[in-house]
């Protein structure tokens, strides 16, 4: 609702000469800015703390490192599949939105790009080797005025792990401070929520004011697709679960339901892991590894969504603006967005901004088509949320397969 009447009050609004009409968007603008700042705001908190949370738990279920390994493994096997599915499933549905010359144009000349997307469109690095160097941070506290997400979550897994270390009473003890920080940030992030509304209709009407109703189009146009295959990913994950994890269609579906829910309610993965946890316990019975630290390291680094949303993105704005994309280069932009989506955390809207801003430029899409549809991002994100909880628990399922093959024997 918020969106529908921040796109019909900005597209009113667009075109008028009145001074008055620019003093309003000078006033709602900086409430969207203020919302997203605000959900920004509480991105490390989480990361640091579920992350911790979830290695010190680890602790008794064998090798850290040889599971871990396994579970990143998973994670980006599914990420791919996701990907090459929009790949494939996407442009037909895109080919059906109509675009021309002069719509692109017209986008280009109503959108005004923020300063903070940019100056992340500078981010990047020329080559992997130099991506991995910096995922070691050398200030902890530079990596977070600088939102660099990876390098905090590397140190918080070595932290942690020499944490696991201490005597009894010292692991205890940090082990409920990091519970504790992380419960009382969520709380942080359920205040936030209740003016989700005043944000997107903030965020809606300002573009809407600046673009009209050929910003109303094209943001509808990627919403309702981004959806549409979101949702159609969801329901391959069944199958997919049930022949690779060996359990079910009818149990998994059961299992995962209620943590579906939570995460439709609350568009956090984050808020939906305990009846992840749950459900994995009490109706599939996975092993207490898969609950105690599959399951938290999931909802911290695996975000399903990234290359469905991504991908769209990408070819979507392609479409809009007549950008010839080339085999190399999608392929290249999949790799990268895998790369990325292991930075964002699950809260609403992903805390991930323009951050991904670079793989876009880089393939010569223009800066004013991406930023648009930053605007409507966390319109999905209950889709986005649905797919990453189901996802969550499909690899759970999936790397239990081995101990619940022992454990029936």
């Amino acid at each position: 609702m918020a969106l529908a009447v921040g796109l019909a009050a900005g597209a009113v609004l667009h075109g008028f000469p009145d001074s008055r009409a620019n003093l309003l968007v000078d006033w709602v603008s900086p409430i969207g800015q203020m919302w997203v700042t605000l959900l920004r705001m509480t991105v490390f908190p989480l990361v640091i703390t579920h992350m911790f949370v979830a290695v010190m738990k680890s602790q008794g279920h064998g090798s850290i490192a040889a599971l871990g390994g396994k579970t990143i493994l998973v994670f980006v096997a599914l990420l791919l599949l996701a990907g090459l599915f929009s790949i494939v499933t996407a442009p037909p549905l895109i080919a059906l939105f109509p675009t021309s010359p002069e719509m692109a144009a017209s986008l280009l000349a109503g959108t005004v790009v923020p300063e903070a997307a940019r100056a992340a469109s500078q981010g990047g690095h020329s080559s992997i080797s130099g991506w991995l160097i910096d995922l070691i941070p050398t200030n902890v506290f530079a990596s977070a005025a600088s939102d660099q997400i990876l390098p905090l979550l590397v140190f918080t897994v070595l932290f942690a792990l020499a944490a696991t270390r201490l005597p009894a009473e010292h692991r205890d003890l940090l082990h409920r401070i990091g519970q504790a920080l992380g419960e009382a940030t969520m709380v942080l992030v359920r205040w936030i929520m209740v003016i989700t509304p005043l944000g997107v209709f903030a965020l809606a009407f300002v573009m809407a004011a600046g673009a009209g109703l050929t910003a109303a189009g094209y943001m509808g146009a990627f919403v309702v697709i981004s959806c549409i295959l979101m949702i159609a990913f969801t329901i391959v994950l069944y199958p997919l679960t049930a022949v690779v994890g060996r359990v079910s269609v009818r149990r998994f579906a059961r299992a995962v339901a209620p943590a579906q829910v939570v995460a439709a309610g609350s568009r956090s993965s984050i808020a939906a892991l305990p009846a992840m946890v749950e459900g994995a316990r009490d109706e599939l019975k996975l092993p207490p590894v898969a609950t105690g630290f599959i399951l938290p390291f999931a909802v911290s680094t695996f975000k399903l969504n990234g290359t469905i949303t991504g991908t769209v993105r990408l070819l979507f704005v392609a479409h809009v603006f007549g950008v010839s994309l080339s085999a190399t280069g999608i392929a290249t932009f999949l790799v990268t967005i895998v790369i990325m989506t292991f930075s964002r955390v699950g809260v609403p809207g992903g805390g991930s901004a323009f951050r991904s801003l670079p793989a876009y430029l880089a393939l010569g899409l223009p800066i004013e088509g991406i930023v648009i549809l930053e605007a409507v991002d966390a319109i999905p994100d209950i889709f986005k949320t649905i797919i990453n909880v189901t996802g969550d628990m499909s690899a759970a399922v999936i790397l239990s397969r081995g101990e619940r093959a022992v454990a029936t024997a």
